[in-house]
């Protein structure tokens, strides 16, 4: 059983680091680009929301005591097999996953413009994930 209390926690943080990283996002490419504080922190803010969706993917796979996935990105697929989320938003997640573990893993080297084209793109993503959860767990 999905513990209620944990998943709505982890569902609000990641809901406002989504927002404090989205608002950084949501710029043009240049003015993101031109501004290294603010892109720093919009990727910073980014990574800490998709860690708590992965907590919360691996967290619900858990609970309900399937098997466990291989990696971060399998959590999604767990979760989509066993019809909580899309196909298709598994697919976007796992996508987010390897942004995660570029900017976890070479933050010196991440491109700054690649990183704001796949945020983007993810952003959605994430929030239709955590409105899932969310109605999944009955919040």
């Amino acid at each position: 059983m999905v513990n209620r209390d944990i998943v709505a926690r982890k569902v609000a943080r990641a809901r406002s680091w989504l927002a404090d990283a989205a608002g950084r996002l949501d710029q043009p490419r240049d003015a993101f680009l031109a501004n290294a504080d603010s892109r720093d922190l919009a990727t910073f803010h980014l990574f800490l929301a998709m860690q708590d969706v992965i907590d919360l993917a691996v967290h619900w796979v858990a609970d309900a005591g399937w098997d466990p996935p291989d990696d971060a990105g399998g959590a999604f697929d767990v979760l989509a097999n066993r019809g909580v989320i899309p196909l298709a938003s598994a697919t976007d997640l796992r996508a987010m996953v390897g942004l995660r573990n570029r900017i976890a893993h070479g933050y010196a080297t991440l491109d700054h413009e690649r990183l704001h084209e796949e945020a983007n793109a993810g952003l959605a993503a994430m929030r239709a994930f955590l409105l899932a959860i969310a109605d999944a767990a009955g919040l």
